[in-house]
């Protein structure tokens, strides 16, 4: 079953009601940061990835993938064009995307959800070149099968355990495996265009519009943003579990089955925590797996949820600020934050 692509005007009206929602506070914020900024902007940041060097950013609204040096704090283009968008594969600038956000990396490949084209990307850094791996673009549908035949909808984050990928297909409500191997398309937990919110084996379970998921070596952890939880999948039985979340609006901390969130967004997780943004929130939460306790790492002025990544030590995590178009880095630890990129915000 295949869907007309009309429907991604969803993800433009999300960013502009992501604005409205933060307010006329975070509007003004916003139009500060700009008037201040000189040098390349970021626009819209959204996915993020970082090697321990770079940390890459889905600059969403101008269609580019940028690697921000971390050491130095200067940003350059790996691909796309600013402000040209499309679907092109191709090297560099020659490479077109249409509203990118979720990314991951594998070694020296740089894989990513092209949101509005409702396909899944790969960029290798060392070359530039930039091919698309599964899905068709402009083509949204629920389909199963190898590279270009699989279809999805609207995906938005993407993890990777080494073997394959894991993306959290929006626009179907579904969470979907690619396995790196033959580039076979797997639906591993809820029903393709069937919103719900139901655990069980992935024949059964139910998501509503999931916005994040991270890995470890046994789970694949998603934020069910439109039921305001956060589940877990098995990877060996691709059985649905409840991790915490009433499943009420709200901010409360403590333990999983009390604790709320407000529109959960990316995740990423060291394999002891699991980090959360909560984006109506404006906070970062922290889920400890062994016992579902919550609690704050600290709380943002802007509007989080797009994009975060964590350094291999666990005690950096970087986040997208779409409200400041900025990349900040928090320390899990101490629950301080400092902005990466622009340099002089």
């Amino acid at each position: 079953m295949k869907f007309s692509a009309t429907c991604k005007i969803m993800v433009a009206a999300g960013a502009m009601l992501a604005m409205l929602g933060a307010g006329a506070p975070a509007l003004a914020q916003e139009m500060s940061g700009m008037q201040s900024q000189t040098g390349p902007r970021l626009d819209f940041p959204a996915g993020l990835a970082v090697d321990g060097r770079s940390v890459f950013v889905a600059s969403s609204r101008n269609n580019t993938i940028n690697q921000i040096d971390i050491a130095s704090r200067s940003i350059s283009v790996v691909a796309g064009k600013t402000f040209q968008q499309g679907s092109n594969d191709g090297t560099g600038e020659a490479a077109r995307f249409n509203s990118p956000d979720g990314m991951t990396m594998v070694g020296q490949d740089l894989y990513l959800c092209d949101t509005n084209n409702s396909d899944i990307r790969k960029v290798n850094i060392a070359s530039k070149v930039v091919s698309t791996i599964a899905g068709q673009a402009n083509i949204a549908g629920t389909e199963d099968a190898k590279g270009s035949a699989a279809h999805f909808n609207l995906p938005t984050q993407i993890a990777t355990d080494g073997k394959s990928l894991y993306i959290a297909d929006s626009g179907n409500s579904a969470i979907r495996r690619i396995n790196l191997a033959d580039m076979a398309v797997k639906t591993v937990g809820g029903q393709a265009g069937t919103p719900g919110k139901a655990d069980g084996p992935a024949t059964k379970s139910l998501f509503s519009g999931p916005r994040g998921i991270a890995v470890d070596t046994k789970f694949i952890y998603v934020a069910d943003t439109g039921n305001d939880i956060i589940r877990k999948i098995d990877i060996s039985s691709l059985e649905t579990s409840f991790v915490a979340g009433s499943g009420e609006e709200g901010d409360a901390n403590g333990a999983a089955d009390k604790a709320q969130f407000n529109n959960p967004g990316a995740m990423c997780t060291d394999g002891t925590n699991l980090f959360v943004l909560d984006a109506d929130n404006h906070a970062i939460r922290k889920i400890v797996l062994a016992t579902g306790e919550v609690s704050m790492v600290t709380q943002v002025n802007g509007h989080i949820g797009s994009g975060c990544a964590l350094a291999s030590d666990g005690k950096q995590l970087y986040f997208s600020d779409t409200t400041q178009n900025s990349v900040e880095v928090a320390d899990t630890t101490a629950g301080s934050f400092q902005t990466l990129y622009p340099p002089a915000q």
